[in-house]
Order: structure tokens, then sequence, then C-alpha cells
């Protein structure tokens, strides 16, 4: 067999094993659906009460969301319901008796108890006289309607709510609605308030949007809302207030502001060694003064201008001559070397050789000058 048709052999069975790869795979091949969690998106990912605006706009309601608590703004009917889904604590003394005005003309108000507000409950607890208790929480075991289970939504759920209304200190003949265990306190209460009513429950986790999911979590919401609904406008809001930016910073921005407070401190502790007082500068080598002698020296030898400096020791013991013996000053040549060497008692050449130098630029002949003139001119 010729080498191309061992090429055309081996293809045709590559080939053909594909085809039937291929036909195996769409023959046991399934389409299936698949469901794939996505984060939150618009409006969904800022707003906590979305799933219930969106079920109360299917429901037939009008339905306004607010990120806060604006009641000139809200333009807030006598029909009206306004469900508060934030810390209530937030609510200034105006606002809050502005809000009760309102409910007294006719409006429904639903809200949450706030966490952890034992000793500080906010105006707007303490205008409606409740004593809240933090200690005593309580966990309830929702079931979901039959409708809700056969739905495929979660037949059973806990809740479970950290602030409940004392008991004690309460008429409860003057509440038209109390829900708890005895002698713990009420995790839901609702009365009428004037021509309205108010509902407190000690949580409003079931409204938010991954509770409304849950078929019990439905229920309960509906069975506390129902009642509050009048017919007119909803209003959401899903936040009173902004909190500071350095509690934001502290809540959500603290797995980077750990490894950079653990970075900053490590760098001071590198750096640390150049804290303190200054030091003194470094003391820098410097020539002794017979350095500096010696080279200019021999600059100046180099330069043969070694008469530059002979000239001012001549001058000095011309000076002294004249000031000591002017009659041996009036002389010159060598008449001036032979008075000189008489009253010095040196011999006549070396005072020559003082006085009258042929080459100073020969080392030997400027050193037996200048200390000649040294020793005896400036005495």
């Amino acid at each position: 067999m010729s080498a191309r048709a061992t090429r055309l052999v081996i293809g045709g069975i590559i080939v053909l094993l594909a085809l039937v790869l291929a036909a195996w795979w769409y023959a046991r091949y399934e389409r299936v659906e698949v469901e794939v969690p996505v984060p939150p998106r618009g409006e969904a990912a800022y707003n906590p009460l979305y799933a219930l605006k969106k079920a109360l706009v299917a429901s037939g309601h009008e339905v306004v969301a607010r990120a806060n608590l604006n009641l000139a703004a809200m333009a807030l009917g006598p029909r009206d319901t306004l469900v508060l889904g934030s810390d209530v604590r937030t609510l200034s003394a105006d606002q809050v008796a502005a809000l009760l005005a309102w409910v007294d003309g006719g409006g429904a108000l639903l809200f949450g108890l706030p966490a952890g507000a034992r000793e500080r409950p906010g105006a707007l607890v303490d205008q409606l006289d409740l004593r809240l208790d933090d200690e005593a929480g309580q966990c309830l075991r929702l079931s979901a309607t039959p409708a809700a289970a056969a739905a495929g939504r979660d037949g059973r759920q806990t809740l479970c709510f950290d602030t409940l209304v004392a008991r004690a200190g309460i008429d409860e003949d003057e509440f038209d609605l109390l829900a708890g265990e005895p002698g713990r306190g009420y995790y839901l209460v609702g009365r009428d308030h004037g021509d309205g009513q108010w509902t407190a429950a000690g949580t409003l986790r079931f409204l938010r949007n991954d509770a409304l999911d849950k078929g019990a979590n439905t229920d309960l919401a509906w069975q506390v809302l129902a009642p509050l609904l009048h017919g007119g406008r909803v209003h959401l809001v899903y936040a009173s207030d902004v909190p500071p930016l350095y509690v934001l910073l502290l809540r959500y921005g603290w797995p980077l502001l750990l490894p950079a407070a653990c970075a900053l401190l490590a760098w001071l502790w590198l750096r640390a060694r150049r804290f303190g007082p200054l030091l003194p500068p470094a003391t820098t080598t410097r020539r002794a003064l017979r350095e500096h002698v010696e080279a200019a020296g021999e600059f100046v030898f180099r330069e043969r201008k070694a008469s530059a400096l002979y000239a001012p020791l001549r001058r000095a013991f011309d000076a002294r001559l004249r000031r000591d013996a002017p009659q041996l000053a009036a002389l010159d040549g060598e008449d001036l070397v032979a008075a000189v060497a008489a009253r010095t008692g040196q011999p006549p050449q070396q005072v020559r050789a003082a006085l009258q130098p042929t080459d100073l630029n020969h080392p030997e002949r400027f050193l037996a000058a200048v200390q000649w003139l040294a020793r005896w001119g400036l005495r």
C-alpha cells in the first residue's frame, strides 16, 4: 500500500470515529434549565423593600418608595399606609409629632422596634408609651399556607425577635393586636390612634427582599400589612437617614482598613530608629596647618615665585634696623653686610647670603636666607 493510500485510510478512520462520537453525544445529550443566582441590580441593590414594593404593585396598590422620611415631600393622605423599615430612633421630636398627627387623622403606620434600645428607645416609642425589653428574645416557628407550600415555597420558617414590648406597665385591654409568649413580652403590638392605627413589630426582617421568597414570611407579611391597607397609597421608607462616613468605613471598609493600619504600623516600626533628636553632623577629615603651609610652599617654588615669600621678611628686617640702628640702615651693599656682621657677630658670608641672595628659587639658599632673617632680623 502506498503512502497516499495509508493516509486516506487513517483519515477515514478518524472521521468515522468523530461521527460515532457526535452521534453518541447528541443521543445522550439532554437540555435542562439551571437557575443561577445573580446579585441584584438597579433599585433592588439598594432598596431592601423592593420585593415588597413589587408585590404590592402586583396586588393593585399604588406604592412610593423613598430613602428617607420627608413628611413635607411625601404628602401623606388620610388613607395612606407608611412602612418605616429603618431605625425609628433617628426620628426627631418634630417628625414624631407630625407623624402621630397624620396617624390621628386616619393614616396607618407600621414600624420595627429598635434593637438594643432598652435605655434609649427614641421619641416615637416614648410617645406611644411602650417599654422595650431586649433581653427576652423570642423565636417564632412559621408555617406557610397550603397554597404557598403547593407553589414550592418553604413550608416552615423560624423568625427571631430581639426586641419585645414588655408586659409590665401596659394595659392589654387598650391594644387591638398583641402577639407573644406569656410572661416574656410581645413581638407584635398594635392599636388605634384617633382615626388611624399603628403597628409595631419586634423586627421587619420578614419584609426584606431575601425573606419574601419564603412562603411563611410572605404569609406573615400579608397578615400584618392587610389590616393597615385602606385603599390609599403605600409609602415605603427603607432608610430614614444615612450613617456617617466613619460608620460606613468601619462597617464596610474594615477589610481594607485593617491591613492598611498593619502596614502603617510596620512602616513606623521600621523607621522608628530615625525618630528622636537630630544627630550632630559627622566630623569630616581636615588637613593640618602644616600640610597647608607645605602645599603653599611647593606651589610657590613650582611657580618660581620664592621672592614673594622672601620680600615680607626683608621688609620687616629693614624696618627693625631703621628703628634700632638708623646709622646702619643708611648703609648699602658690602658696607651694610660688614656692619651687620660686626653687630651680630655672624660670618660675613652668612649675612651676605641673607641680605643679598643670588638664587631664591633654590630651596637650600632660600631656607638659609629666611632662617637668618627670622633669627636676627625680627628680634
